[in-house]
């Protein structure tokens, strides 16, 4: 029996932006109704291209940060009207041979498709960068700020800061070394934007976490941010060694004192786990890796470890998990069995 991911095997970049499917994975990625996708892609290697093009595409499009002005719509919608009017007026023979829906369909789509086309023409240009699974990458700013991002993330920013601010979004995880500058006697801040929330700083070191929109994490190690999520109202200044978390269930910024080794391991392409429950280190574990975890028996998902795990050697990394658990682990597809 044919699988239903073989089809895309054919497809090329325009195609995977037209595919919902491929969409709904690049911006949900931990859905776990996304699991084929990763494990299609890893599948495919001679695919990486293509798809990294379409990922790139659609991550450049964040409208939840940065939404399309209201004006755009209300002319685009303007013109839709008085093409379909004009169309209507001006061909009514063609109705017998062109269905007048699909004629309707064709205008408004074509519509559509050049004002999105003059909208993205007329936008600044961004620079987007992302990393696969089990790869990290260090890339650096327009303004020498360097910045290393973990596996299975993403950062956009404008390309030429020399008129714009100091601005970048990040999905997924990154550790900022961010350059003090000041320009006129005036500071120069830089801001990270995580979902729903924002870092503001001046000069620092720190790590942030974005896997979903429910919960970001803020690991600091050196200078001090300004963590806020504006549409709360919410913020707080964060000292050396603080660890923020906004929960959006919860509605509020936890802070607490951390060790920062635990939060900037990834970096030594290990993770380091402190009383930490097992459901967690195989949610970390996922997000770098891209395979899951099945755990047969509840107790053992709520059972808190504490150890070092080594990203780069997937036998020694199940070994140990297998040690810390007390449980033996299966391979079974892309998933493995713990029990």
């Amino acid at each position: 029996m044919k699988n239903a991911m073989d089809k895309y095997g054919d497809y090329q970049t325009e195609d995977f932006l037209q595919d919902e499917s491929f969409i709904n994975w690049v911006l949900n990625p931990e859905e776990a109704s996304n699991r084929s996708w990763a494990a299609w892609v890893k599948s495919n290697p001679h695919k990486k291209e293509t798809v990294q093009k379409a990922i790139d595409i659609i991550r450049s499009f964040d409208f939840k940060q940065e939404p399309v002005a209201e004006s755009f719509y209300t002319d685009l919608k303007q013109s839709i009207d008085q093409t379909i009017g004009y169309s209507n007026q001006a061909a009514p023979k063609m109705a017998t041979l062109f269905p007048k829906w699909l004629s309707i369909a064709a205008v408004v789509t074509g519509i559509l498709l050049g004002g999105a086309a003059v909208y993205y023409f007329m936008q600044p240009s961004y620079t987007v960068v992302s990393t696969p699974y089990a790869a990290t990458k260090t890339i650096w700013l327009p303004d020498s700020s360097e910045v290393v991002l973990n596996a299975n993330s993403n950062i956009r920013y404008l390309s030429s800061w020399n008129k714009h601010k100091r601005e970048v979004w990040i999905t997924g995880e990154a550790f900022f070394k961010v350059k003090h500058i000041t320009t006129a006697g005036e500071i120069q801040h830089f801001k990270v934007y995580a979902a729903n929330t924002e870092i503001e700083v001046l000069g620092t070191e720190f790590n942030v976490k974005s896997i979903n929109n429910n919960a970001i994490g803020v690991m600091l190690q050196k200078g001090k941010v300004k963590f806020s999520v504006p549409a709360r109202k919410m913020q707080t200044i964060m000292q050396p060694a603080d660890y923020c978390q906004y929960n959006a269930s919860l509605g509020k910024i936890i802070t607490s004192p951390a060790d920062p080794e635990l939060y900037i391991s990834w970096m030594k392409h290990k993770y380091r786990f402190e009383k930490t429950p097992a459901r967690e280190v195989c949610q970390t574990l996922t997000a770098y890796f891209g395979y899951g975890f099945i755990f047969r028996h509840a107790e053992l998902a709520e059972q808190h470890i504490s150890g070092t795990l080594e990203l780069q050697n997937e036998q020694l990394l199940l070994s140990t998990l297998s040690e810390l658990l007390n449980a033996s682990i299966t391979k079974s597809g892309r998933d493995f069995i713990i029990e």
